[in-house]
C-alpha cells in the first residue's frame, strides 16, 4: 500500500517550515545542520551528539527529497552551515517513487549545496532498514530491505560526500530493523537514536 500525504500533514509540514524560517532569522550561522524526515525531527540530537555542538535540527515528518529540493534554502543553506548531514528517501519510497529517482533528486541536492558553498561538508546518511515483522506492515507498508539496500548501495557511490551506513547497525545481525530499536517498525526509540549516535559521533 502506497502513502499519500494527507491536507493534515501538509499543513504540520508548511507550518513547521514556516517556524524554520522565523527561526533562521536569529539563529547563529556557520553550524552543523541535520536535515531530513521525521527521523530526523525527532531525533534528540543535543542528548546524544552533545549539548556543545553547534548541532541544529532542520528535520520535518513525512517529507521526501522532492520536499528537500524545493525548501532547502529555507531548511538548510539559509543557515549558512559548514557541515550538513542528510537523511532521506524513505519517504520517497513510501510514496512510490523509483531507486534511480530518488538518486536523482539526492544528486540535485547536492549540487545545489555545493554551488552555494563547495566547501560545505556533506555527510549522507543510509535510508534505515525497516521492520519485516507483519505487525509493523500497516506503518511500514510498501517499504522492503531489499529496496532500501539497493538504495543504499547506489547512494554509496556518490561521490564527493561522505557515507555514513547507519542500518547496518540496526539491523542486529538480522536482515530487517530489529525490534529492541524501533517502536513502529519504521522509526526510532530512544535505544535506535542511542545506536546510531555511536556512529555519528564520529563525524560530528
Amino acid at each position: 500500500m502506497l502513502e499519500t500525504v494527507s491536507n493534515e500533514l501538509l499543513a504540520y509540514q508548511e507550518d513547521r517550515l514556516d517556524s524554520y524560517i522565523e527561526l533562521n532569522k536569529t539563529m547563529a550561522r556557520a553550524g552543523i545542520v541535520f536535515v531530513g524526515d521525521s527521523i530526523i525531527e525527532f531525533f534528540p540530537l543535543k542528548k546524544y551528539l552533545g549539548r556543545d555542538v553547534p548541532i541544529i535540527n532542520r528535520g520535518i515528518a513525512g517529507t521526501d527529497s522532492t520536499w528537500l529540493q524545493e525548501h532547502l534554502h529555507e531548511q538548510v543553506l539559509a543557515l549558512e552551515p559548514e557541515k550538513v548531514f542528510i537523511l532521506i528517501g524513505t519517504n520517497d519510497i513510501g510514496l512510490g517513487k523509483s531507486n534511480p529517482e530518488i538518486k536523482e533528486n539526492i544528486l540535485d541536492i547536492l549540487t545545489e549545496i555545493h554551488s552555494e558553498n563547495p566547501y560545505i561538508k556533506v555527510c549522507l546518511m543510509s535510508v534505515l532498514p525497516v521492520s519485516e515483522d507483519i505487525k509493523y506492515q500497516n506503518t511500514v507498508k510498501v517499504r522492503t530491505n531489499q529496496v532500501i539496500d539497493s538504495l543504499n548501495a547506489d547512494l554509496q557511490t556518490i561521490s564527493g560526500i561522505e557515507f555514513i551506513d547507519l542500518a547496518t547497525i540496526l539491523k542486529a545481525g538480522g536482515s530487517g530493523l530489529a525490534d529492541d530499536f524501533t517502536k513502529d517498525g519504521l522509526h526510532l526509540n530512544l535505544l535506535g537514536y542511542q545506536k546510531i549516535s555511536q556512529i555519528l559521533l564520529e563525524y560530528v
